[in-house]
């Protein structure tokens, strides 16, 4: 199995009401999903592409979760409990992803469930 690199997308790239996250595996084409659950994760910040976000005022793609694609919805919605944390990322504020709750950086977590334009991880 692949590592793959998920992105959640701009609101102007979405190909369709659900479909919020871009998968990109390499080699394969990219799809498109509401929800991905991904294991061995990786949370990526390509440091000039944040600066060049905050230098020009515009989001582009510069931040992924990257890891082994585990399980891909199409439809439904996927069962996160209360013990799952939650991670943000927002350019202008720091370089790096971090827990919604304390702030930390993040860099690694054993599994990862995007849903719509949130990530939670454990």
């Amino acid at each position: 199995m692949k590592r793959a690199w998920a992105h959640l997308h701009l609101p102007r790239l979405r190909s369709g009401a659900a479909d919020v996250i871009s998968l990109k595996t390499p080699g394969e084409p990219i799809r498109y999903a509401s929800y991905v659950g991904m294991i061995g994760v990786e949370f990526k910040v390509h440091e000039p592409g944040r600066r060049r976000c905050v230098r020009e005022g515009v989001r582009n793609v510069h931040a992924w979760v990257v890891g082994l694609p585990a399980i891909v919805w199409e439809g439904g919605t996927p069962i996160v409990t209360p013990d799952w944390k939650r991670a943000v990322y927002d350019p202008w504020k720091g370089p790096a992803f971090v827990d919604a709750t304390t702030l930390e950086p993040l860099q690694h977590a054993e599994t990862a469930v995007l849903i719509g334009k949130a990530v939670f991880y454990q």
